[in-house]
């Protein structure tokens, strides 16, 4: 009778635990970095010569991992998050550079065109220099020349000083990374501890494998962590081949700037370079050492091809009193200088001497100088070659387009690439789910199964204080 009333209470501690464990997963069931759990239960040997045990013993609450899904499941998140700040950079230069009109609808349209791109300023400049082929004399066509200059100027300053803000703000936003990156890491090394801890003092360290499991997810979008799992239950965290996170220590990380002008990160103990070639650092790395400076050098392109092209065809022609345009060029850099190097998208402006009051006359529009010095010439030639140079091979019209088509296809590249890594993570992430979540009908079908075993084996003690009270009545 002890025999049995021993295993029966033994079954119905197990089956209280079986309860409890899915009674738990029920109600994580929508908790992504949860993992299922399941009791283990072995049985209990007696003594008896005839091989009958003593009925059943829970020897832990296990966890449903698969280490292998986990790591395909990091490394699908971590491309996906690169990919996505990168989409982000690439969107950002994008609405910097509208397209616009396009130079050939914009040159046909009026001088008064409300098109702002640049792409359509720069055929309304080329169109101004037909109103001066077409009426020499006036200075209203002068006039307009100098302020589409003045406008174009100012877009290629507006142009490059946004592309200058969004470098700085996607550097702000890797600085904000890096120190979230750094709090994550030193709680993965005070779970560790506390992980290490719990099982040594014979605890249950589930909960906190739950927490760790969230904290390298976030590390892996964030910098494309590489997690391996120790024997005595703690994360080796690392990137690159670099360990972050060992035990209860946690490395920090920093950015540095090279002499080149390359920013990348390092560990603040020691300066190890760290190779993030993963996450959304990874991505914003990339904005500030790639696509923002060759976009902003592109659009440099742009501005020293319009002062070349510009100030070229000016050289060869002159003004009504006899001058060189070599001597009166109308796009300078700041502080008026016209070495090409130092003629940018930001520095570029309108010579001061042709802005200025009555600098209109200075344009040179003739293809050569007067017959007497002081004469009036109408001679208006220089000014229709300048118009017909929005076609020129490597001009800044041309330039223009390069740029556009190449931010064009760069975001139509990398929204292509985010649509496929994210079907790609998608895949992962459900595939882990369903080897290490929760399957509620599973878990419904065994909180029934285990309620049921709970009832036989309350049924058994049941019957055995009823055999009993018989035997003792009939004493």
């Amino acid at each position: 009778m002890d025999t049995g009333l021993s295993i029966a209470a033994s079954s119905i501690a197990a089956a209280t635990t079986e309860i409890d464990v899915t009674s738990e997963n029920i109600a994580n069931a929508q908790n992504p970095s949860y993992v299922a759990e399941q009791a283990q239960l072995s049985a209990l040997p007696g003594g008896d010569p005839n091989g009958t045990g003593d009925g059943i013993a829970v020897t832990s609450i296990g966890q449903l991992n698969n280490a292998l899904l986990s790591a395909n499941n990091l490394q699908a998140q971590g491309a996906l998050s690169s990919l996505s700040a990168t989409q982000q950079v690439l969107s950002g230069i994008q609405n910097i550079f509208p397209l616009g009109q396009s130079s050939a609808a914009a040159a046909s349209s009026s001088k008064t065109s409300s098109n702002t791109s640049i792409s359509g300023q720069l055929a309304n400049f080329w169109s101004s220099w037909d109103g001066i082929a077409q009426d020499p004399s006036s200075p209203a066509p002068r006039t307009q020349v100098i302020d589409q200059a003045q406008g174009l100027v100012t877009s290629l300053n507006e142009a490059a000083n946004q592309l200058s803000q969004l470098l700085g703000n996607t550097s702000t936003s890797l600085g904000n990374q890096i120190a979230q990156v750094n709090s994550l890491l030193g709680q993965a090394a005070s779970l560790n501890a506390q992980i290490v801890a719990t099982k040594g003092s014979g605890g249950n360290p589930n909960q906190l494998v739950d927490q760790m499991n969230q904290v390298t997810s976030q590390l892996a979008g964030s910098a494309g962590v590489n997690v391996q799992m120790q024997p005595n239950g703690s994360a080796l965290i690392s990137i690159g081949g670099v360990a972050l996170v060992q035990g209860n220590q946690a490395e920090q990380l920093q950015t540095t700037t090279s002499a080149n002008g390359q920013t990348a990160i390092i560990t603040k103990n020691g300066g190890v370079a760290v190779p993030v070639q993963s996450g959304s650092i990874a991505g914003l790395l990339s904005g500030i050492n790639t696509e923002i400076p060759y976009y902003l050098n592109q659009l440099n392109g742009v501005a020293n091809a319009l002062a070349s092209t510009v100030n070229g065809q000016l050289a060869a022609g002159y003004t009504a009193s006899g001058t060189s345009g070599a001597t009166l060029p109308l796009f300078t850099a700041s502080g008026g200088t016209t070495t090409p190097s130092s003629v940018t998208a930001a520095t570029i402006t309108v010579n001061p001497t042709i802005a200025g009051p009555n600098g209109a006359s200075s344009l040179a529009a003739a293809s050569a100088p007067p017959l007497l010095p002081a004469t009036q010439t109408y001679d208006a030639s220089n000014a229709q070659a300048m118009a017909e140079l929005s076609t020129a091979p490597g001009g800044p019209d041309a330039t223009y387009q390069q740029l556009v088509e190449n931010i064009g296809s760069d975001t139509q590249n990398v929204n292509t690439q985010v649509s496929a890594q994210t079907s790609v993570a998608n895949q992962a992430s459900q595939a882990l789910q369903s080897a290490t979540g929760v399957n509620t009908n599973t878990e419904l079908t065994n909180l029934m199964q285990f309620q049921a075993s709970y009832q036989a084996s309350a049924k058994l003690v049941s019957v055995i204080a009823t055999t009993m009270q018989s035997l003792l009545a009939a004493v």
